[in-house]
């Protein structure tokens, strides 16, 4: 027990560790970290002051039971690790020099924790202002103390035993055009890390080209800027040149860019804005920080990345600049999922509400209809029952009792409080109105503050709930009537803002229902049902909700082949459950809304059978259909080579050429009613402008109670124990 526990340490920290090199570039990569950590030893002393940085502060954390995650994800500690860098560069190894180490390595580690409390509260990151704000206590305070000997070191360790690979690296660059404006970006790469050379630079830049093509082309574009910027204005260029302090554009670019903002052409736009201000910043910063010797690092990107970021989390909406909300550490993968979650969720709502009827009902009066849905009443639906000739009354049609709809029952749209109800009305003879009574009998729900629906025209003394009651989606409030102004049975439904009996309406889509016209029957989510169009209630079938029940905890035994796979059901910290492959070590993030059952996210072994499961189930409705097509729009990763990927990474946030389209219907089942055994089959469409690409075909057979099997393109079978 105690040997898991220690391996277990040291694996959070291993792992930070490493997190710590690529978290200063925004990213998780562990190519560019490994990559940084090299750099970060071109001068011995830098790299192993930051790794001790790190590991003090690692170490202070864990004794202050600070959160585990942060130690492991490098947060609490990339601050540090850029202060002992600095100290390793600058000064050589002595007592003082570990005191001072030590003692800074812990204010940065405390710094960062201040500076997490203070600035999350606003939803804003910390970026470097620990390691601006430790690293200024040294320079201002290290000299008055006489007994501290920090001894300035000279020059660049390995470029003095090795000057002839940073000259080579140099040489090349020289005979390039604009020799001057690489060598000012590669250097100004390098001093990220206090590297003032080529090489490092160059190298860094191949890291970031590994982690991102988006980030890399934000470096480049971002430093352009300034660069021209300083040129077209007649700019001191010795403020950029003196310790190449020009890397804040390209930090800046990335940040805003592509890593808090979603990458866009609005996002590329905006830099042609921030990057002018931060040339703006060094400018008149440099003065006021030369007076007191002290450096401005990273000072100008910090400054303008958080006053941007505060001004945007004050807007009403987003107006084309999105900011990133779930992030991804990567400006792809924030790019991808954004466009993928609104091609997918763009209508997506907070409540989900249903149709207020049971079985199928026609919308004889839809949004801005042209009988009574006018003006501030224009978003409203009237629902009534028609037969095959669009009747809706048996003849003769002169009794309430003929016409459909009158006396079936009407349900709640969604769960709510009963706030308002109007009874005792009559319901009027066929051809009649009470002008008086307008709305008839009605009730009125609370589904959240200030979102009410509407529910009127019912039936005189048909009501059974009271103000007050508490009601479930679903559960039968009152029958159809025809009180008020009505000349026939209907039901009007609304939702408003408020809980007034007249109130004026909003519009608002229904998450899951169906509609017909003719024989065609679709599948709409997040939508409104049209007029004349015959809408119903999606009905979940058994044997897809429980095989499609996957709760923390379950686990499902499966053989491929002779292979057996362990897969386990967990729930993350912020409560979302995840499909987690033992042998992979692969993660499938799903939802299941108890009408829908779809994938969110996959993280690992691309190809595994959990990435085809992934592909397979992406999206599912777990109410058997025959013939019903559901259509969706999937991520691209996993189904282009690296090299088309790559290319498309870079053109992504202005145009795409590369499209994955997913579909699923359901072949067959032994019985419609209560199915014992159901199949359905889907398919994926990779298509490089309009050619296919790739496609994956895929086929599920479901039964006792459970998914059975499925198989990959008519060739290999799982079964799942």
């Amino acid at each position: 027990m105690e040997t898991n526990r220690l391996y277990n340490i040291l694996g959070i920290y291993g792992n930070g560790l490493v997190n710590s090199y690529s978290q200063i570039l925004f990213s998780n990569n562990k190519v560019l970290a490994w990559l940084l950590i090299i750099i970060s030893f071109f001068d011995v002393g830098a790299g192993f002051s930051g790794v001790l940085a790190v590991l003090i502060s690692q170490i202070t954390a864990s004794l202050f039971n600070f959160n585990k995650e942060l130690i492991e994800d490098g947060a609490y500690t990339y601050n540090s690790l850029m202060v002992g860098i600095a100290l390793g560069m600058f000064y050589d190894f002595n007592m003082s020099f570990f005191v001072l180490l030590a003692i800074t390595s812990i204010l940065t580690l405390f710094l960062t924790v201040w500076f997490i409390i203070t600035l999350s509260k606003k939803g804003l990151p910390f970026l470097s202002m620990p390691f601006l704000v430790g690293i200024w206590i040294i320079i201002l305070g290290a000299n008055n103390f006489s007994a501290l000997e920090l001894n300035v070191k000279q020059g660049i360790s390995l470029a003095h035993n090795f000057p002839g690979l940073f000259e080579s690296v140099t040489n090349g660059i020289s005979i390039l055009p604009f020799a001057d404006v690489i060598k000012m970006y590669f250097r100004s790469l390098g001093a990220i890390f206090f590297q003032y050379n080529d090489l490092a630079g160059l190298i860094i830049a191949i890291g970031i080209l590994v982690y991102s093509r988006i980030a890399f082309g934000l470096s480049l574009f971002g430093f352009s800027i300034g660069f021209g910027f300083y040129a077209y204005f007649g700019g001191d260029f010795s403020q950029l040149i003196y310790s190449y302090i020009g890397f804040n554009f390209i930090l800046t670019a990335i940040a805003l860019g592509g890593f808090f903002v979603v990458p866009s052409r609005k996002s590329y736009f905006l830099l042609l804005f921030t990057i002018p201000v931060i040339a703006l910043l060094i400018s008149a910063l440099h003065t006021l920080f030369s007076y007191f010797h002290l450096p401005l690092y990273s000072l100008p990107f910090n400054i303008v990345t958080l006053l941007f970021l505060a001004a945007m989390a004050t807007r009403h909406k987003a107006s084309g600049i999105v900011l990133v909300t779930l992030q991804q550490f990567s400006p792809e993968k924030n790019h991808y999922k954004y466009l993928n979650a609104v091609k997918r969720f763009s209508n997506n709502t907070y409540y989900y509400l249903g149709l207020p009827v049971m079985g199928k009902w026609s919308v004889s009066q839809g949004y801005d209809g042209e009988i009574t849905h006018k003006g501030e009443w224009q978003h409203a639906l009237d629902f009534d029952v028609v037969d095959e000739a669009q009747s809706t009354y048996a003849q003769p049609g002169t009794q309430l009792k003929d016409y459909y709809c009158y006396d079936l029952p009407v349900i709640a749209p969604g769960n709510g409080y009963v706030t308002e109800i109007l009874n005792g009305i009559k319901d009027n003879e066929i051809n009649q109105v009470d002008l008086e009574n307008n709305w008839g009998n009605t009730i009125i729900i609370k589904h959240g503050e200030g979102f009410y629906s509407k529910l009127s025209h019912l039936k005189m003394d048909s009501i059974a709930v009271a103000i007050g009651d508490y009601v479930t989606k679903g559960q039968v409030v009152a029958m159809c009537g025809s009180s008020g102004r009505s000349p026939e049975p209907h039901l009007h439904f609304q939702l408003q803002t408020t809980p007034f009996i007249g109130s004026k309406t909003i519009p608002y889509p229904l998450a899951y229902y169906l509609s017909q016209k003719g024989d065609k029957v679709k599948f709409n989510q997040f939508d409104v049902p049209k007029e004349n169009e015959q809408v119903f209630n999606v009905q979940t079938t058994k044997l897809l909700t429980d095989a499609f029940h996957f709760v923390p905890g379950k686990t499902m035994l499966l053989m491929d082949g002779q292979e057996k796979l362990k897969w386990e059901i967990f729930v993350d910290s912020v409560n979302r459950t995840y499909i987690y492959c033992h042998k992979t070590k692969s993660t499938a993030y799903f939802v299941n809304n108890g009408t829908v059952f779809y994938f969110t996210d996959f993280y690992g072994k691309t190809g595994s059978v959990l990435h085809h499961f992934y592909y397979g189930a992406q999206k599912v409705l777990l109410g058997y259909y025959k013939n019903i097509a559901l259509d969706d729009e999937i991520m691209i990763d996993g189904f282009f080579n690296k090299l088309i990927t790559g290319i498309h990474d870079f053109t992504a946030p202005f145009f795409h050429y590369c499209k994955v389209k997913y579909q699923i219907e359901f072949t067959g089942c032994d019985s419609e009613h209560q199915p014992e055994e159901i199949d359905f089959n889907s398919k994926c469409v990779a298509t490089l402008g309009n050619r296919i690409y790739e496609q994956f075909n895929y086929s599920f057979k479901l039964k006792e109670g459970k998914i059975h099997s499925f198989t990959i393109n008519k060739t290999k079978t799982i079964l799942c124990k």
